[in-house]
């Protein structure tokens, strides 16, 4: 019998072999190498194609879950992308994260606010007590090192969180820099979040694109309905008797479209169309918008041209064209009897049904000329009177229902209505002469025309403030405004010591963001205070808050929040479109465009009163070579860093300012020569001198080159000093890089 011994033996180390290059010994398989070793050769064969079709099944296996893993993400990604609000995009973007893990139980999303801080915005997955104190201090260190890193960074949380042990903090970075951090906690350690953190920062990024999409479509419905509600102001101004009458129409209609339940987009239509109802009264003939009795056959005739004039100007391309059919019904009767076209029941438009609804009865509960304000009750009598003829039976109901809750809270809206009705008028009405007999009334609308005169936004909030403590006479008064982002409310103009300007308010549940919140008056319980909300289009810009008042003060307070707050968001608006259009929208220093208008300003006030002045500018070396070795991001947040650190290393007089890549400019009131260049070597000696992080990773700031020009030894006229210092910069030698 021929000995098989060596060849059980190379066949057993063979197999050993292919294992071993497979990957597939450890533990028990590795107790039994002495066993395998002795496999016959034919069997030695099966065994290794045994064990390389487990391993390409595995692999296999492993290519299967990438696939679902990256088709998950691009999932979640695109359903952030699919909407444009940012409340509903953040929202989803915390549970969308939390779900894509394997074993996350629960997402955070913080958002950077002022100072340094980050404030949570959206949660998903908690519940309890862990609901209540949803800020998770623990966390607060890691989500500032996930930001300043941008890095992913994992955390232990044991004891801190409820039954999770660990925290995955993803940084979320988009073009503008960073957008926030999102955090996700599980039952398990930080190794089982390891493999699947690829997808979750290819997750991140497409978190913050969404993000930077919902604020920039933000900011351009913010001007575009600061562009409509000037729209409509501009048609009420053409009537002594319809300041404000628009607004008050869109704000009905949007109550009366949430009662009925319709969708948030229809919703925002009627509150539009609301707004631009009667822009076709630009049209109309003056004589016969201010005629002060009623219209005759022919004249009424004239003014039935209106809707569909407004229609006209709206039917153009662009987003107000969905407003067309809205506004040229909003004249038709439920049984057909109405004008332009005779429509009847369910052809009329919702949106038109609500704003007939609306239109009539804000004119019977107003004062005109020629009939006297009609209580609410008979009005709504009066409304029902006509529901399923002229109106439409459903709206009446829900206005009624509207009425109804708005009394029993004896909220702002209601308040503000009685008051209207019961402020009699006294003869015709001119732009110059109030309406209301008594005192106080002809104060307050005293006040409103005065605020809606007012473009500066400081000086108007200063007024506020002041004529508002006059009238209830209360202790003291202050006015707080939203931030951008809604996270903060800020002091900005105040008649008492306490709270002082510029004491900020972050997001909690005291009763000055209850007002904001519940749209309804809150009292703080100390001083007698009262905080009414500031509200406008539907939307709250701020608080009225006054302290050591009585019910008559809180009653007079409600009407002037009511009645004021139109003309501080327009204000706002503007103030925040200014301060867009003057900054560089990489570093947030001033622009060039508004670095030569302070220029300007600075050079006529030298002419005027004989003062002084130094313009610096500044170039940072070697930028298109950086570019090149660490990418046009990298660039961008070297010069967004260099800015910054000139930004905080001037006074407060001084305006930095970005001209044009990697050109920094510092106008410096009140400075000669000699001042400024000592301030050059000491920003010099700064930059040379320190770290930045750029995306993320420490490096030294690229060095400099200076330039000086002073007014009046450099001469007195603004785009010659310009230019001249310009010239000096490029002739000043390059020192060399890093």
């Amino acid at each position: 019998m021929p000995d098989m011994t060596g060849e059980q033996a190379g066949a057993g180390l063979l197999i050993v072999a292919g294992l071993v290059a497979l990957g597939i010994v450890s533990g028990l398989a590795a107790r039994l190498i002495p066993a395998i070793v002795a496999v016959p050769a034919g069997a030695a064969a099966i065994l290794l194609l045994a064990a390389r079709g487990i391993a390409q099944s595995r692999a296999a296996a492993a290519r299967a879950v990438e696939v679902r893993s990256i088709r998950a993400v691009f999932a979640a990604g695109g359903n952030l992308l699919g909407t444009l609000d940012e409340t509903r995009v953040l929202r989803h973007a915390a549970e969308a994260g939390a779900r894509l893990s394997a074993h996350a139980g629960a997402g955070l999303l913080y958002l950077p606010e002022e100072g340094g801080r980050f404030a949570l915005r959206a949660a998903w997955g908690l519940d309890g007590p862990m609901r209540e104190q949803a800020e998770l201090p623990a966390l607060a260190p890691t989500v500032a090192e996930a930001a300043t890193t941008r890095k992913t960074v994992m955390v232990s949380l044991q004891g801190t969180a409820g039954a999770y042990r660990t925290g995955c903090l993803l940084p979320l970075h988009g073009k503008s820099g960073l957008v926030g951090v999102l955090a996700l906690l599980s039952q398990k350690p930080a190794s089982a979040f390891r493999p699947e953190i690829p997808a979750l920062e290819y997750y991140a990024a497409h978190t913050a694109l969404a993000i930077g999409n919902s604020r920039l479509y933000g900011q351009v419905q913010e001007m575009f309905i600061s562009s409509i509600t000037a729209l409509a102001a501009a048609v009420d101004a053409k009537d002594a008797y319809t300041h404000g009458h628009s607004e008050d129409i869109a704000d009905l209609a949007t109550m009366i479209a949430r009662e009925l339940q319709l969708s948030p987009q229809d919703v925002e239509k009627v509150r539009l169309a609301g707004l631009l109802h009667d822009v076709g009264k630009i049209g109309i003939p003056d004589a016969i918008l201010r005629k002060p009795g009623r219209l005759d056959p022919a004249e009424r005739a004239v003014m039935m041209t209106h809707v569909t004039l407004g229609a006209s100007i709206l039917d153009k391309p662009g987003p107000l064209r969905d407003l067309v059919a809205i506004v040229r019904h909003h004249h038709e009767h439920y049984d057909g009897h109405g004008y332009p076209n005779g429509l009847r029941g369910s052809e009329i438009p919702i949106g038109s049904a609500i704003l007939a609804v609306a239109e009539a009865f804000d004119a019977m509960t107003s004062q005109r000329a020629y009939h006297a304000a009609r209580p609410v009750d008979a009005a709504l009598e009066e409304l029902q009177g006509h529901a399923g003829t002229q109106f439409h039976p459903q709206v009446v109901d829900a206005l009624a229902r509207i009425v109804a809750r708005e009394r029993d809270t004896g909220s702002p809206w209601f308040l503000a209505l009685e008051t209207r009705i019961n402020t009699p008028v006294t003869g015709s009405v001119t732009r110059n002469q109030a309406p209301a007999a008594s005192e106080d009334a002809a104060m307050v609308w005293q006040l409103t025309q005065q605020l809606r005169e007012t473009g500066d936004l400081a000086q108007l909030l200063t007024m506020l403030a002041a004529t508002t403590a006059k009238l209830i006479s209360c202790a003291g008064c202050a006015v707080l405004l939203l931030d951008e982002r809604g996270s903060t409310l800020s002091v900005e103009a105040t008649t008492s010591a306490e709270p002082a300007p510029g004491t900020v308010f972050p997001r909690s549940r005291s009763p000055l963001w209850q007002a904001v919140e519940q749209r309804a008056i809150q009292r703080t319980g100390e001083h007698s205070g009262v905080v009414v909300p500031l509200v406008a289009g539907g939307q709250a810009v701020g608080v009225l808050q006054a302290e050591e008042i009585d019910r008559q003060g809180e009653r007079l307070l409600a009407i002037i929040a009511e009645t004021a707050a139109p003309a501080v968001q327009a204000a706002l608006l503007r103030a925040r479109a200014e301060r867009s259009a003057a900054a560089d929208e990489l570093t947030g220093l001033l622009n060039r465009r508004s670095l030569v208008a302070h220029l300007h300003q600075e050079v006529a006030r030298q002419k005027r009163y004989g003062t002084r002045f130094a313009l610096v500018l500044t170039d940072i070396i070697g930028l298109a070579a950086f570019n090149a070795q660490h990418g046009y991001d990298a660039g961008d947040d070297l010069i967004r860093r260099t800015g910054e650190l000139l930004a905080a290393n001037v006074r407060q007089v001084d305006f930095p300012a970005r001209l044009v890549g990697g050109t920094l400019a510092l106008l410096m009131p009140e400075v000669d020569r000699v001042e400024a260049e000592r301030a050059v070597r000491r920003l010099q000696a700064m930059v040379n001198e320190r770290e930045v992080t750029i995306l993320g990773r420490f490096m030294r700031a690229q060095p400099l080159r200076w330039a000086v020009a002073c007014c009046p030894e450099d001469g007195t006229d603004a785009d010659l000093l310009l230019a001249t210092i310009e010239r000096r910069l490029q002739a000043e030698p390059e020192p060399s890089p890093h």
